[in-house]
C-alpha cells in the first residue's frame, strides 16, 4: 500500500495524488524555444502526495476534495492498478476495484483498464478515464481495450463505456485526453493525429482533421528534458506523439490544441463542428498561437488564460489572451510537471512526472529519483497585474 504524506487543505485535506508518467510525448524541433523570463509569482506549493512505487500522469478532484489518480503501464509499472481513489485516511485504493484494476497481458480488456493515459472530472463530478488499450509488452492495441469509461466517484458504478470502430479510431489511433463542453465531448488522438467529437445527447461521433500535418509532430524539434537532453531510448529512437493537449475557452469560441513539442494552435470551435466543411477548409482556419518548449500538460481558466507545464525550464507558464507569457510557478522539484488540473476552489494540482528520467526516454538508463511527488498550490487572484480565473464549467 502506498501512503500519503503532506496534505492539501480547503477540501483536499488528507487526500493525495500520485505523480507520474507523461501522458503523451511528441517529437518536434532541434532549437529550444525561448520563453520570456519573468519573476515567478509568490506561490508556495506543498507536496500533496508521495509514492515509492507508482508513477501517474493524471490527477483530478471532485468538488468535495476526493482525489483520483491515473497510472499508466509505462516503464517499470506493469503491475499498476491503473486508477486509484485516495481514501479519507490518505491511502490509495484501486478504483473501482475487481477486474477493472487487475488486467494482465492476454486477459480480456472489455471490463479492465489496460493503458490508462488520462482521467478528468468535469462539473457533474463524474470520473472519466481514457484507456488507450495498448498492451505495453507488445506495443499493440488489445481488442476492446481502447475506450472511455465514465464512473460514479462514490460507489464506482460504471455509468457508460464508449468504444468506436475504425471509422473513428483507425488502426494506430491512441486517444489521449478529453474535454467536455455542453453536450459535446472532444478527444485528441495522439497516435495518428486527429480530433474526435462525440455528441453525448444524440450519440453521433465524428472524426476531424485526421492525420493532418498541423496535428502531427515532426522530427525537426525533439522533446527535451529539464537537463537539456533529448528524450530517446537505448537504441536512439525518439518518442513521436501527435495531437495531445486540448483546451476549450469558457465561451466555447476557441479550441486550442498542441503536440507536446508545439506549436500551440487554435481553431474556431464552430469551424471544427461545421459538417459542411472539408478538413482542408477547416485546416485553413487554424491559427498558430505561439511556439512552445517541451510541455507535458495544460489547463485553461474562465478568463481565457492558458496554463502549460514547461518541462525544459521546470515551471508553469500562463499565456494570457493577449499572448503575454507569465511565469506562475518555478521550482527545483518540478521535473516534467504533467497534466494540470484546476479544482473548484481554485487550486492547481500537478504531478511531477520525471518523464525524462525513465529508461525509455533516457537512453535505457533508469534515473528516477524516489519518492515520486505531486504538488498543489492555490491560484493567486493576480499575476503581474493580470487577473486569473477559475475552473471552466463544462456542462
Amino acid at each position: 500500500m502506498t501512503y500519503i504524506t503532506d496534505a492539501l487543505d480547503h477540501g483536499l485535506s488528507r487526500r493525495a495524488a500520485l505523480c507520474g508518467l507523461a501522458g503523451g510525448l511528441a517529437l518536434a524541433g532541434l532549437d529550444a524555444v525561448r520563453i520570456p523570463q519573468a519573476a515567478a509569482a509568490s506561490v508556495h506549493a506543498t507536496v500533496i502526495a508521495t509514492s515509492p512505487r507508482y508513477l501517474c500522469n493524471a490527477v483530478a478532484a471532485t468538488r468535495d476534495g476526493t482525489l483520483f489518480l491515473g497510472a499508466p503501464r509505462w516503464d517499470l509499472m506493469a503491475d499498476t492498478p491503473s486508477v486509484f481513489r485516495v481514501t479519507s485516511d490518505g491511502m490509495l485504493q484501486p478504483f473501482p476495484g475487481g477486474s477493472w484494476n487487475e488486467w494482465k497481458p492476454g486477459a480480456d480488456a472489455a471490463s479492465a483498464f489496460v493503458m490508462v493515459n488520462g482521467l478528468h472530472i468535469f462539473s457533474d463530478d463524474t470520473l472519466w478515464v481514457v484507456d488507450q488499450g495498448i498492451d505495453p509488452t507488445k506495443s499493440t492495441s488489445v481488442p476492446g481495450g481502447q475506450k472511455l469509461v465514465q464512473l460514479d466517484p462514490h460507489d464506482g458504478r460504471v455509468l457508460q463505456i464508449l468504444r468506436w470502430g475504425n471509422d473513428i479510431l483507425p488502426p494506430g489511433s491512441a486517444m489521449n485526453d478529453l474535454r467536455i463542453a455542453g453536450d459535446l465531448m472532444f478527444v485528441t488522438d495522439s497516435g495518428l493525429g486527429g480530433i474526435i467529437i462525440h455528441n453525448m445527447r444524440s450519440g453521433e461521433t465524428v472524426r476531424r482533421l485526421s492525420e493532418h500535418p498541423l496535428l502531427r509532430a515532426t522530427p525537426d524539434k525533439p522533446l527535451r528534458g529539464r537537463d537539456g537532453h533529448i528524450l530517446r531510448d537505448s537504441t536512439g529512437k525518439r518518442p513521436l506523439v501527435h495531437s495531445d493537449m486540448l483546451e476549450i475557452t469558457a465561451d466555447r469560441k476557441w479550441f486550442y490544441f498542441s503536440t507536446p513539442s508545439g506549436p500551440l494552435r487554435r481553431i474556431p470551435t464552430d469551424i471544427l463542428l461545421d459538417a459542411s466543411l472539408t478538413d482542408g477548409q477547416r485546416a485553413g482556419r487554424i491559427e498558430k498561437v505561439i511556439d512552445l518548449p517541451t510541455i507535458m500538460g495544460t489547463a485553461i481558466d474562465t478568463l481565457g488564460n492558458l496554463y502549460f507545464a514547461d518541462a525544459e525550464h521546470g515551471r508553469i507558464v500562463v499565456l494570457t489572451p493577449e499572448k503575454k507569457q507569465l511565469t506562475l510557478f518555478e521550482d527545483a522539484r518540478l521535473v516534467d510537471g504533467d497534466a494540470l488540473f484546476i479544482t473548484a476552489d481554485r487550486r492547481m494540482l500537478v504531478p511531477v512526472a520525471q518523464t525524462e528520467r525513465l529508461p525509455a526516454n533516457n537512453a535505457g538508463v533508469n534515473a528516477l529519483k524516489l519518492p515520486f511527488i505531486s504538488l498543489g498550490f492555490p491560484l493567486p487572484d493576480m499575476l503581474d497585474g493580470h487577473k486569473l480565473g477559475g475552473v471552466v464549467s463544462s456542462l
